[in-house]
């Protein structure tokens, strides 16, 4: 079966308009989505007063986000993205409303079956937001839009959980919901003013269930970027286990010898480099193209060396300088990364390939996060950042032996995404 879809573009002012309501609406929904977080946790420990079920909050969201990411290409063959975009943030909206109806009553298995809910419309978003930006944006703004978007994302992330707590502590977890079904309604207002000329899905071109599932599949292991990409995925996904807070916690404690508060500055460390990274990306997106090889390597490199350097050191001022040097090292991967997956399939393919890496990205954190814990206990947070700084040293020697594959000019790469054959 052959896959013909033309790349239909707007004018210039229209594409502009349409990215502005873009962000925005994803800005609203991931602002909610903290909140959401926030409000459900203490809720929940408030009825139960169990860490376990409070475990099994992002247990329940990284659940739902590989399975959706496994059938989200069923969705994407019969919905233009825009309509999966709104029609998925409205179906978070109308769950999340009966959520917070029946909040103060509802068993708590099905409270995590709303969650769960939740968080597959969650997994179908992402994939077709993601994939707006190369219909919106020309090929030499990629680069540019995604380091905004970036921005945007991680100053949210930045203060969103301290805002997220304080908002708890002023109105209360109930009410935190409350003003999260409000965000969820503006972001769906939002998605839907998007107005963009997408190819209409044929029935005549829809392809059977089991093709649609294996395409994205398939694109990643034929496409050599791709490939690498992918492999890149998996083995960051299980390295950056080590920079989430259970284990920050740990270290601190272990290593650094510190009270919580250091915890919190780590973490807050960190997400100001994401967000440093973020804007020097966006400065010099106009040399990205050029760039990309030295972007690349110095991004890769700079994050094992100071994973490996934050695992031996014991001086809590240097590990937060550390953390702030991993920040934006990973930001500039992060976003080189992004802009050449975008530039190495067609348009039409994307959501696809999103969607593979989304069910990637969240087994394999999943699954390291449990094993990374154990060893955490077993044998101490030095060792497990001494195997995240291995992990992340063959995630450069991938990159590295693999950079012609990554930095073919645009127009060059390898395209198969154009006509698949299944």
């Amino acid at each position: 079966m052959l896959i013909h879809h033309k790349h239909l573009r707007l004018g210039i002012h229209d594409m502009k308009k349409a990215f502005r309501y873009l962000w925005i609406g994803q800005s609203f929904a991931n602002i909610a989505d903290l909140f959401y977080i926030v409000g459900l946790i203490t809720i929940i420990y408030a009825r139960t007063g169990s860490a376990v079920y409070m475990a099994i909050l992002p247990f329940t969201i990284t659940c739902a986000a590989f399975v959706g990411g496994l059938f989200i290409p069923l969705l994407i063959d019969r919905f233009v993205l825009t309509k999966i975009l709104v029609y998925s943030q409205l179906g978070k909206t109308i769950v999340l409303l009966f959520l917070v109806l029946f909040i103060s009553e509802i068993p708590l298995v099905f409270l995590f079956a709303l969650v769960m809910i939740i968080s597959l419309l969650d997994a179908m978003a992402t994939p077709a937001s993601h994939s707006m930006i190369p219909i919106l944006m020309n090929q030499d703004e990629l680069i540019k839009a995604n380091s905004f978007l970036s921005i945007v994302d991680q100053t949210i992330q930045l203060g969103g959980w301290a805002v997220g707590g304080m908002v708890v502590a002023l109105i209360g977890a109930t009410n935190i919901v409350w003003l999260t079904l409000g965000l969820f309604t503006l972001s769906t207002i939002m998605m839907s003013l998007i107005r963009v000329k997408e190819p209409a899905k044929d029935k005549k071109d829809r392809m059977k269930p089991w093709a649609s599932l294996q395409e994205g599949w398939i694109l990643l292991w034929s496409n050599k970027a791709l490939k690498v990409i992918s492999i890149n995925v998996v083995i960051e996904s299980i390295a950056y286990v080590v920079w989430i807070a259970a284990i920050i916690y740990v270290y601190v404690e272990q290593v650094l010898h510190e009270t919580e508060e250091w915890w919190g500055y780590i973490n807050a460390s960190f997400m100001f480099g994401l967000l440093i990274g973020g804007f020097f990306m966006l400065k010099r997106s106009k040399q990205f193209e050029s760039h990309k090889k030295l972007y690349l390597a110095l991004g890769s490199f700079i994050c094992f060396a100071a994973t490996f350097v934050f695992g031996i050191l014991s001086l809590p001022w240097l590990a937060l300088f550390i953390s702030f040097v991993f920040g934006i090292a990973e930001q500039v991967k992060g976003i080189s990364m992004q802009t050449i997956t975008q530039q190495a399939v067609a348009v039409n393919s994307l959501p696809k390939i999103y969607s593979a890496h989304g069910a990637l990205s969240s087994i394999s954190f999943g699954t390291a996060s449990l094993v990374m814990g154990l060893l955490t206990d077993a044998y101490g947070a030095r060792f497990v950042f001494m195997i995240s700084a291995g992990l992340m040293f063959i995630s450069f020697l991938v990159i590295q032996t693999n950079m012609t594959h990554l930095v073919k000019n645009k127009g060059t790469v390898d395209n198969q995404a154009q006509h698949v054959k299944l």
